[in-house]
């Protein structure tokens, strides 16, 4: 009778070590998922120029949004880009690039991680690079000299207009006065500069720069129109790096819902 109830006793362990093993093996195989997985997450994240910096490029040349102070670049778009890096806990390294430049640099993938610069949604641009969703609204301005006697955008039909090549002003003028005379500029400045010399008789460009150029630096002109375009700015960064949209997108809506948003336009464009 001890015999067989040892030989009993024998069959249950091996029979609950049998159940046991399954246990393990079954446990075994969530933890190869649950690694798989960890590892198809990491390879999603973005990905970055250099370690621990956010890479962005800017043409300062848009006061507010962008602009030159003595040796540092700043403005709106760069405390913006800045703060969004900071919340990523990262480094934001701005260089001042020509505009025209920018999506081709940035679809690159080598030298920037992302640009930020005053710069349109749009579908074109869209084929090439990837938007963020969108954090500043505005319209396009047209700006001429106070005593041009230019009082309507009929008078600028025939005649020299200029815009910053690229931009959505340029695209703006050949699509709607396709009889003018039209120049590009690599930079605004140099525009409003042929527009004090009389070589051109309007500019157009953004309306948030234009405001502010009006009101202190370039006093002799005017905004002679406001055309309602409705456009959006966003963050462009490379087709490849999707991810990197989609960190800067939580990062976008927080500084939105926080109030951040609102303090640094206050601050910047008031």
């Amino acid at each position: 009778m001890k015999k067989k109830m040892t030989k009993g006793l024998v069959l249950a362990l091996v029979g609950v070590l049998a159940v046991a093993c399954l246990g393990l093996a079954a446990c075994g195989g969530s933890g190869s998922n649950s690694s798989s997985s960890s590892s198809q997450k990491s390879e999603a994240s973005y990905k970055l120029v250099q370690d621990g910096t956010l890479k962005g490029a800017t043409s300062p040349d848009y006061k507010p949004m962008e602009y030159q102070e003595g040796s540092d670049i700043t403005g709106f778009d760069v405390a913006l880009i800045g703060e969004i890096a900071n919340r990523m806990g990262l480094k934001a390294d701005v260089q001042s690039q020509a505009f025209d430049t920018l999506v081709t640099q940035v679809a690159g993938g080598s030298d920037f991680d992302c640009a930020i610069s005053s710069i349109t949604i749009n579908d074109e641009r869209s084929q090439t690079v990837t938007f963020t969703d969108p954090y500043y609204d505005s319209n396009l301005a047209i700006v001429v000299l106070k005593d041009s006697g230019i009082t309507s955008r009929d008078q600028l039909a025939n005649a020299e207009v200029a815009a910053q090549s690229g931009s959505s002003g340029e695209e703006w003028a050949k699509e709607n006065l396709p009889n003018a005379k039209y120049t590009p500029f690599q930079e605004t400045p140099d525009a409003l500069a042929a527009l004090r010399t009389g070589k051109v008789k309007a500019v157009i460009y953004d309306e948030p720069a234009a405001e502010n150029h009006v009101a202190n630096e370039y006093k002799d002109c005017s905004i002679l129109e406001v055309i309602p375009t409705g456009e959006q700015y966003g963050i462009i960064v490379n087709k490849d790096n999707g991810a990197l949209a989609e960190a800067m997108n939580e990062q976008i809506k927080a500084i939105v819902d926080d109030g951040t948003m609102d303090k640094l336009k206050k601050q910047y464009i008031g």
